[in-house]
């Protein structure tokens, strides 16, 4: 991979997601004559390239501060007069951020510190301004038609060491009146005025007048934009004695790299980034510095007459150690290659990237080892892992999501946990929110839709949303965020769990396949909740026997939701004995249960009245005290 030292400028529409509500036709448009007409014009004026254009942003490289500090001070000159117009009257407003440092080139894109720092500088520019960095305001002191003020010392996300920041005054205008330190947080909040979350913000900061975490947190470690580890995948080798598996030794390491760059919380270096490694440059530690690789996976391919074996290992590239690893035999004709090959990829590809997976759960366990006011956001996030039935994890983690939804208004993730914490909140009765149940539910529902209006294409936050509609009994709405996510997510543990909760709102058969398809791609992940739903589709259908084995894969003896499932499966398939057994097992642990708690909980989230029946029956059955509670109907229509 080249790397040369550059001029980055990366540059931002101000209130962007604000103005594409109001507008979205009239800001496309204003986008397009932008660029047409100021943008590109200024960048080729002064020789820069355009790297590339994100939405509402773009980067761009000079060989030369002086051209990036002029064409910049330029831009923002043009904008001031003849931006274009939109129809409430407003013009588009532009921040700009340079800095000078080594970048990578890889495809014509740029990587590298280099980059992030002219990122991040960019949002401490005031709207229609320019900020540079230190390093770039000493080359261009004198060498430009500009003052520069400075704003000191500035702690960067992702970024270890502070950076002092100038801003930029075009013809050395006075400067004004020193920002304060809590304008980047102000600058957020007028965003999120536009996406529609400042309401729900203020109310849970403010709610019942609760007093915050008497924790103090570690706001440089805290405010940290995620990227996620970055993973290389090295082709895997042929060990077979013939060279006919090459192709497929090829084959299975490059589509284990497309597999693992549609999860959103991984960066996976390219294929050509992978092959331009040199045979002395192939040790973990070369690509950890080259490539700024966490972990590199790696693999071999061996057939023997007709069968085929295929290893993977993932490794830690910081301390070498080997994190995961995994063996694939599967029968290999040459008419099954592709499938073989599709399968493994699938395998290898949710064995390390999805939420259950090798990453995540390293992950999560580091997060779970730290102090809970030195978690960054992403940390934060991470402990959704075991979330539900660990109340201790749930109050360690409170205070930081209450951080992130304050301080990273715009960081998607941070709504998602909240979200998903006040509906875990709500089905445990834990007490750690304030409010009312319904009142829970109806933050958890803006938490929700928040997380998906900054991401739409997060499968998470679509499930998410799914789920407080699910609680919310709006069946309509349930099917349509789950199905959304489906359509969305490669990570099949989420599968698993939409399947799951398919099963248990009635959508038997659709939600038995994604289950048996996540248990099926990674066994050792697989949630013990999802064999009790598969129990319960096989008690449904009147397989009690597959019920029984099923479950038992599953079995959660001190969790009585699960050992209720076992009495009703062998009130029906006996001996008799054994389910008196249960029942008392299950009045242990739950003293006083009535058959009308399970139906509660059964409408709670839901369950069709037809099946909850069956199970309610099978209660009768092993005389469980009934209980009051509305008549079921057999048919839901």
């Amino acid at each position: 991979m080249q790397r040369r030292l550059a001029a980055i400028m990366a540059a931002d529409v101000v209130g962007y997601s604000s103005l594409m509500g109001s507008d979205e036709a009239g800001v496309l448009s204003a986008l397009k004559t932008l660029r047409s007409d100021i943008f590109d014009p200024e960048i080729a004026r002064h020789h820069g390239r355009l790297v590339k254009v994100m939405g509402d942003g773009a980067l761009v490289e000079f060989a030369s501060v002086v051209d990036a500090v002029t064409c910049g001070v330029e831009i923002q000159r043009a904008m001031t007069e003849v931006a274009p117009t939109l129809a409430n009257g407003s013009r588009l407003q532009l921040r700009i951020g340079i800095n000078l440092g080594d970048v990578m080139i890889a495809d014509g894109d740029l990587y590298g510190d280099g980059v992030n720092v002219a990122s991040r500088i960019e949002g401490l520019a005031d709207p229609g301004g320019v900020a540079v960095s230190e390093s770039v305001a000493r080359q261009a002191m004198g060498k430009v038609d500009a003052g520069f003020e400075d704003l000191g010392l500035k702690n960067l996300k992702n970024i270890a060491v502070p950076v002092r920041v100038f801003r930029v005054m075009p013809d050395c205008a006075p400067a004004s009146k020193r920002r304060s330190n809590k304008l980047p947080l102000m600058v957020g909040a007028s965003v999120l005025v536009g996406l529609g979350v400042a309401s729900s913000l203020m109310w849970w900061i403010g709610f019942g007048r609760e007093p915050p975490d008497s924790m103090t947190f570690d706001e440089s470690a805290l405010l940290t934009e995620p990227t996620g580890p970055t993973v290389a995948v090295l082709p895997f080798q042929n060990l077979s004695n013939t060279d006919s598996r090459d192709l497929l030794a090829v084959g299975i390491g490059e589509d284990i790299i497309v597999e693992l760059g549609s999860y959103q919380d991984l960066n996976v270096l390219s294929r050509q980034s992978i092959h331009s490694v040199g045979p002395d440059e192939s040790d973990l530690r070369s690509i950890r510095q080259k490539f700024g690789a966490d972990y590199v996976l790696e693999g071999s391919v061996r057939q023997v007459a007709d069968r085929l074996r295929v290893t993977a290992r993932l490794i830690d590239t910081s301390s070498g150690l080997q994190v995961w690893s995994d063996a694939y035999d599967e029968s290999l004709t040459t008419s099954s290659i592709l499938d073989v090959q599709l399968s493994i990829t699938e395998k290898v590809a949710s064995a390390v990237g999805d939420a259950g997976g090798a990453i995540k759960r390293l992950h999560s366990g580091h997060a779970r080892a730290k102090p809970p006011e030195h978690l960054s956001s992403y940390e934060c996030s991470l402990l959704r892992v075991g979330f539900l039935n660990r109340r201790d994890v749930q109050e360690r983690v409170r205070g930081c999501i209450l951080r992130v939804v304050e301080d990273e208004p715009e960081y998607w993730r941070g709504w998602a946990q909240l979200a998903e914490a006040l509906l875990t909140d709500v089905k445990l009765f834990t007490g750690l929110y304030p409010g009312t149940q319904d009142e829970k539910i109806q933050r958890a529902e803006e938490a929700a839709r928040n997380a998906v209006s900054l991401n739409p294409y997060s499968a998470r936050a679509h499930f998410l949303l799914a789920l407080v509609l699910q609680i919310q009994r709006d069946l309509d709405g349930f099917f349509s965020s789950a199905e959304t996510a489906l359509a969305l997510g490669t990570d099949r543990y989420l599968q698993g769990q939409i399947g799951y909760e398919f099963i248990w709102s009635g959508r038997l058969e659709l939600g038995a396949a994604l289950v048996e398809n996540a248990i099926a791609l990674d066994p050792n992940a697989a949630d013990p909740n999802w064999y009790q739903a598969l129990a319960e589709y096989h008690f449904l259908n009147g397989d009690y026997e597959t019920a029984l084995n099923t479950y038992r894969k599953g079995a959660q003896p001190d969790i009585w939701w699960s050992v209720s499932i076992e009495v009703a499966i062998l009130a029906e398939l006996g001996p008799r004995d054994a389910a008196i057994a249960a029942r008392d097992r299950l009045n242990k642990i739950r003293p006083g249960i009535k058959i009308a708690d399970i139906v509660w909980m059964y409408r709670r989230f839901a369950r069709p009245d037809e099946h909850i029946l069956p199970f309610v029956e099978a209660y009768r059955a092993v005389d469980m005290p009934e209980g009051l509670f509305a008549p079921l109907q057999e048919s839901a229509g």
